[in-house]
């Protein structure tokens, strides 16, 4: 207990052997005591249940196929404050999804924009030599200056390993990737990016995080495949202060596009444990569910609060919203 509960406590110990005293003395000690009690109630650390703790999802796709309103309804009931990420469709439908619902989606941009370029024009794009995608990123900054969006992404840096049926990959430390960099870094915006965990990739990255550490990588489903495991990622947290780690895919339920999972039969594998006890402040929860629907997604989070119920409390509140709102510059969840 903290310094200052502590002299409370006594304090009100102390009192409670003078409140017997009858008159004035008495009257006032006992209102003194109760004074007290309030004190210490609010100097006391509340703990919240793992099953009732609020949740932010930073792997969440806005997508014509949802139903927003009977998808708020549920975050509603799973007690979900936020979630989002780039849209699988325009920039303008993530932005679409955040106006409906203000505060409950976060809109992120350059998901489905910078794909289409790369599919499209290749090393022309990553290269940025096509001036389409010029074009495009001074958009993208004028959206961020003016706030519209709270992060950078999905961006498919590599997904020869995950994603065979979409394969995509590009120089983690290219050009686009450079400039996407210096965005993450003036504007202090998250940026997600879907890279497989090759050892050229992660060279790449390595070099991108350590050219300007105001930039922040959210490494969307921890690397994913090849394994990216605890002693690869122990290594890459020591080293690289602005990494992150989104943990979808990771998840022993899904059924389909699923890494190495950090689970077996619900249980948290003790080596994914011990690293996520050890870096509490480095790993944030994200769903990426597919397909997306509300019975899919209220498994997948009702998997998640199976997982936090097995950490610290501490640990479970920092993964579960904490992280996401240092990250997005959100408010407290529990204070919306």
């Amino acid at each position: 207990m903290a310094p200052y509960p502590k002299f409370w406590l006594t304090m009100r110990v102390h009192l409670s052997r003078r409140a017997s005293s009858v008159g004035p003395m008495g009257r006032l000690v006992k209102a003194v005591e109760i004074v007290l009690s309030c004190l210490l109630l609010l100097q006391t650390p509340m703990i919240v249940s793992a099953q009732t703790i609020p949740i932010i999802d930073m792997h969440f796709h806005a997508d014509q196929v949802w139903d927003v309103q009977a998808l708020v309804k549920l975050f509603d009931e799973l007690g979900v404050a936020a979630a989002g990420n780039g849209a699988r469709g325009s920039d303008g439908l993530a932005l679409k999804f955040a106006q409906q619902y203000p505060g409950r989606f976060i809109p992120y941009g350059g998901n489905e924009p910078i794909r289409g370029f790369i599919s499209r024009e290749g090393e022309r794009a990553y290269g940025l030599e096509s001036p389409a995608v010029v074009e495009y990123l001074g958009q993208l900054e004028a959206a961020l200056r003016d706030k519209q969006f709270k992060g950078i992404g999905e961006l498919v840096v590599n997904s020869t390993h995950s994603r065979a049926d979409k394969a995509s990959k590009y120089p983690a430390d290219s050009p686009l990737m450079r400039r996407l960099w210096a965005l993450s870094a003036k504007y202090g915006v998250p940026m997600s990016a879907h890279m497989d965990a090759t050892p050229e990739s992660i060279q790449q990255m390595e070099r991108l995080l350590a050219s300007d550490r105001r930039g922040t990588w959210v490494w969307a489903h921890t690397g994913w495949l090849p394994v990216a495991d605890p002693a690869m990622l122990r290594r890459l947290l020591q080293a690289h202060p602005n990494l992150f780690c989104e943990l979808s895919g990771r998840e022993s339920i899904r059924q389909k596009y699923r890494g190495d999972p950090i689970d077996e039969g619900g249980g948290l594998k003790p080596p994914w444990k011990a690293l996520l006890e050890e870096y509490p402040d480095r790993f944030v929860i994200g769903t990426d569910v597919d397909p997306a629907t509300l019975k899919t997604y209220e498994e997948e989070i009702g998997w998640w609060r199976g997982i936090l119920t097995q950490l610290a409390p501490t640990t479970a509140a920092k993964l579960a919203h904490e992280n996401a709102e240092r990250l997005l510059k959100l408010p407290a969840a529990a204070s919306r």
